[in-house]
């Protein structure tokens, strides 16, 4: 198993459209908690919202796995690693 963060970045009226594709879903991640752009006060109406989760996931694919397939198409898979910071 590796560790990735999944960063997926939608424009703010797609807000709606983005958490509504969870429904009906199977995932660990539905009904948990990510770090999100969406809803912060004083963000720009024209910047784009990006929701990051971390997984841990057999490779890549099957980190996107994790998420509904309307969230994949613009979702960026990123495989990291902890490291000792001199």
């Amino acid at each position: 198993m590796a560790t990735y963060i999944l960063c997926h970045r939608h424009e703010p009226a797609e807000c709606r459209f983005a958490f509504a594709a969870w429904r009906g879903f199977d995932s660990p991640l539905r009904h948990g908690r990510a770090l999100a752009s969406c809803g912060r006060n004083g963000q720009a109406a024209d910047a784009r919202h990006t929701i990051f989760w971390t997984v841990e996931a057999a490779d890549a694919s099957a980190a996107l796995g994790y998420l509904p397939a309307y969230l994949t198409s613009r979702t960026e898979v990123v495989h990291v690693a902890e490291v000792p910071i001199p």
